[in-house]
């Protein structure tokens, strides 16, 4: 065992970080029982030379733990990294280009303002795009870990049949889950994050309910509550709102195209009701909900 001195010289990451790590929940060294000092065993340098690998290549520090606690693969971890490794480059060779082309002047000669204004013009054509794309695929990636459901074996009509089954998904699934209250609405640590359950009956039986409690814990960072529940309701809502669309799309058309103006409004209305109808019954065939 190592103590965080020894950690320091071996991995050449400074005490500092590596407790900023440790709070990051990237590793977790156990405790000297007589002074409770740190102590570091050679699985925790391991891990320690595999954070600083990803940090200088500017993987962030949710990628990491996602990537740390089996949420996602290495393969899809450094996809995403490549995607954002090529939109910084997108934007370092457009500060060449600038550069190349205000060399060729003198100062007394730059025309400050034109510049601001291509520079400007060329970031609001591609930024927005590219950071909904990001933003975007920063809630999907949080969604999977904030929320997740299973189907147990048995109704779970009692507390204890809850415990049981939430313990049981976990020694499957290799996560560690400690019942921190048992009830019909338990709370409960997985893998150190606060979780509290429920189950919905859906139309091939119970389902079980996992979400965790803190927003902090889930949401990216950067990022405000309010623009995360408005990209997760995009998230629930694009891939029904797109199958509906393609399905309905000629009888909508040849409705508005032949219909009066108060014939199309009714037509739209029930268009409507017809979509809210299909999305309920989706969500309560696979036991989803609207919580949240």
């Amino acid at each position: 065992m190592k103590s965080i001195k020894e950690a320091e010289m071996i991995t050449g990451i400074s005490s500092q970080n590596i407790r900023y790590y440790e709070k990051q929940r990237l590793l977790s060294p156990s405790r000297n029982a007589e002074n409770s000092y740190r102590e570091y065993s050679q699985e925790d340098i391991n891990r320690l030379k595999l954070i600083k690998l990803f940090r200088k290549l500017d993987v962030p520090i949710g990628d990491i733990r996602r990537l740390i606690d089996g949420e996602t693969t290495l393969e899809e971890t450094m996809l995403l990294q490549v995607y954002r490794l090529q939109s910084e480059k997108e934007r370092l060779d457009e500060a060449i280009t600038f550069c190349s082309k205000i060399q060729e002047q003198q100062l007394a000669e730059l025309d400050v303002d034109q510049y601001l204004h291509q520079m400007e013009e060329r970031e609001k054509k591609g930024s927005v795009f590219k950071q909904f794309i990001n933003d975007y695929k920063e809630v999907v990636k949080s969604e999977m870990a904030r929320e997740f459901s299973f189907m147990p074996e048995v109704r779970c009509d009692t507390p204890e049949e809850f415990s049981e089954s939430l313990l049981k998904y976990g020694q499957e699934n290799n996560r560690n889950m400690v019942i921190l209250k048992e009830s019909m609405s338990p709370r409960l640590l997985i893998d150190g994050v606060e979780y509290y359950a429920y189950r919905t009956s859906s139309r091939y039986g119970i389902v079980i309910h996992c979400e965790m409690l803190y927003p902090q814990d889930y949401i990216p960072a950067g990022m405000s509550e309010k623009k995360y529940r408005r990209y997760r309701i995009f998230s629930l809502l694009a891939l029904p709102v797109l199958f509906f669309l393609i399905c309905n799309f000629w009888v909508v058309r040849d409705l508005f195209a032949t219909a009066t103006p108060l014939e199309s409004l009714l037509g739209l209305f029930i268009v409507i009701i017809l979509f809210a109808a299909d999305l309920c019954f989706l969500y309560y065939c696979y036991g989803k909900n609207f919580k949240g």
